[in-house]
Protein backbone atom coordinates (compact mmCIF):
# COMPACT_ATOMS: atom_id res chain seq x y z
CA UNK A 1 0.00 0.00 0.00
CA UNK A 2 3.04 2.47 1.13
CA UNK A 3 4.46 1.56 -2.41
CA UNK A 4 1.47 2.27 -3.77
CA UNK A 5 0.89 5.87 -2.37
CA UNK A 6 4.71 6.61 -3.14
CA UNK A 7 4.31 5.63 -7.07
CA UNK A 8 1.40 7.83 -6.86
CA UNK A 9 2.92 10.73 -5.89
CA UNK A 10 5.84 10.53 -8.16
CA UNK A 11 3.83 9.54 -10.78
CA UNK A 12 1.68 12.88 -10.37
CA UNK A 13 5.45 15.19 -9.48
CA UNK A 14 5.90 14.04 -13.14
CA UNK A 15 2.64 15.22 -14.70
CA UNK A 16 2.69 18.19 -12.68
CA UNK A 17 6.68 19.51 -12.92
CA UNK A 18 6.76 20.70 -16.62
CA UNK A 19 3.48 22.73 -15.63
CA UNK A 20 5.57 24.61 -12.30
CA UNK A 21 8.33 25.14 -14.26
CA UNK A 22 6.79 27.01 -17.34
CA UNK A 23 4.74 29.17 -14.39
CA UNK A 24 7.99 29.74 -12.64
CA UNK A 25 9.60 30.68 -15.71
CA UNK A 26 6.59 33.18 -16.79
CA UNK A 27 7.41 34.57 -13.33
CA UNK A 28 10.92 35.47 -13.64
CA UNK A 29 10.42 36.59 -17.11
CA UNK A 30 8.46 39.60 -15.38
CA UNK A 31 10.30 39.79 -12.35
CA UNK A 32 13.33 40.51 -14.42
CA UNK A 33 12.52 43.08 -16.72
CA UNK A 34 15.23 45.97 -16.84
CA UNK A 35 13.58 49.13 -15.28
CA UNK A 36 13.24 52.26 -17.36
CA UNK A 37 16.41 54.54 -16.13
CA UNK A 38 15.47 58.42 -15.95
CA UNK A 39 17.22 61.39 -15.20
CA UNK A 40 15.62 65.04 -14.57
CA UNK A 41 17.37 68.24 -15.56
CA UNK A 42 16.60 71.53 -14.21
CA UNK A 43 17.58 74.47 -16.16
CA UNK A 44 17.87 77.77 -15.11
CA UNK A 45 15.08 80.71 -15.76
CA UNK A 46 15.02 81.44 -19.41
CA UNK A 47 16.61 80.23 -22.26
CA UNK A 48 20.54 80.64 -21.56
CA UNK A 49 22.82 77.67 -21.62
CA UNK A 50 22.45 74.69 -19.87
CA UNK A 51 23.87 75.25 -16.02
CA UNK A 52 26.81 72.98 -15.12
CA UNK A 53 25.23 70.62 -12.93
CA UNK A 54 22.23 70.28 -15.81
CA UNK A 55 25.28 69.66 -18.15
CA UNK A 56 26.82 66.63 -15.47
CA UNK A 57 23.30 64.80 -15.61
CA UNK A 58 23.40 64.78 -19.21
CA UNK A 59 26.90 63.65 -19.61
CA UNK A 60 25.67 60.74 -16.93
CA UNK A 61 22.72 59.74 -18.62
CA UNK A 62 24.30 59.79 -22.46
CA UNK A 63 26.79 57.24 -20.83
CA UNK A 64 24.17 55.24 -19.54
CA UNK A 65 22.11 55.23 -22.42
CA UNK A 66 24.86 54.69 -24.85
CA UNK A 67 23.15 52.37 -28.02
CA UNK A 68 19.32 52.81 -26.58
CA UNK A 69 16.55 55.47 -27.41
CA UNK A 70 16.39 58.45 -25.73
CA UNK A 71 13.21 60.40 -24.71
CA UNK A 72 13.17 64.00 -23.92
CA UNK A 73 10.16 65.34 -22.64
CA UNK A 74 10.35 69.55 -21.30
CA UNK A 75 8.97 72.62 -22.52
CA UNK A 76 10.09 72.47 -26.61
CA UNK A 77 13.35 75.31 -25.73
CA UNK A 78 14.59 73.89 -22.88
CA UNK A 79 13.84 69.42 -24.36
CA UNK A 80 16.29 71.03 -27.12
CA UNK A 81 18.85 72.22 -25.13
CA UNK A 82 19.06 69.32 -23.78
CA UNK A 83 19.33 66.82 -26.99
CA UNK A 84 22.10 69.29 -28.44
CA UNK A 85 24.16 68.56 -25.07
CA UNK A 86 22.91 64.82 -25.49
CA UNK A 87 24.26 65.02 -29.19
CA UNK A 88 27.28 66.88 -27.68
CA UNK A 89 27.81 63.76 -25.45
CA UNK A 90 27.94 61.47 -28.34
CA UNK A 91 24.39 60.16 -28.96
CA UNK A 92 23.33 59.78 -32.43
CA UNK A 93 20.27 62.77 -32.87
CA UNK A 94 18.45 59.79 -34.61
CA UNK A 95 18.19 58.25 -31.18
CA UNK A 96 16.71 60.89 -29.05
CA UNK A 97 13.21 61.65 -29.47
CA UNK A 98 11.79 64.66 -28.02
CA UNK A 99 8.29 65.40 -26.45
CA UNK A 100 6.88 68.59 -26.21
CA UNK A 101 5.20 69.69 -22.73
CA UNK A 102 2.08 71.19 -23.71
CA UNK A 103 1.18 72.25 -20.36
CA UNK A 104 0.12 75.74 -18.95
CA UNK A 105 2.22 78.94 -20.33
CA UNK A 106 4.99 79.24 -17.23
CA UNK A 107 3.34 79.87 -14.10
CA UNK A 108 4.76 82.88 -11.83
CA UNK A 109 4.81 82.84 -8.12
CA UNK A 110 4.94 85.54 -5.93
CA UNK A 111 8.66 86.18 -5.80
CA UNK A 112 8.68 86.57 -9.59
CA UNK A 113 10.88 83.47 -10.18
CA UNK A 114 9.30 80.90 -12.82
CA UNK A 115 8.66 76.99 -11.53
CA UNK A 116 11.54 75.15 -11.39
CA UNK A 117 8.68 72.77 -12.45
CA UNK A 118 8.29 74.01 -15.47
CA UNK A 119 12.13 74.47 -16.14
CA UNK A 120 12.13 70.40 -15.87
CA UNK A 121 13.66 68.21 -18.54
CA UNK A 122 12.82 64.50 -17.97
CA UNK A 123 15.49 62.24 -19.76
CA UNK A 124 14.43 58.23 -20.53
CA UNK A 125 15.68 55.52 -21.94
Amino acid sequence: MMIRRTAAVLIGGLFLAPFSTMAQSTNLAYASGQPRSEYMVFLDKGTGPLPPAAVATVRTAARAAAGKAIHVSGRAEHAQLVKQELIRDGIPATSIFVYSDTGPALMRVNDGISSPNDRRVDIKF
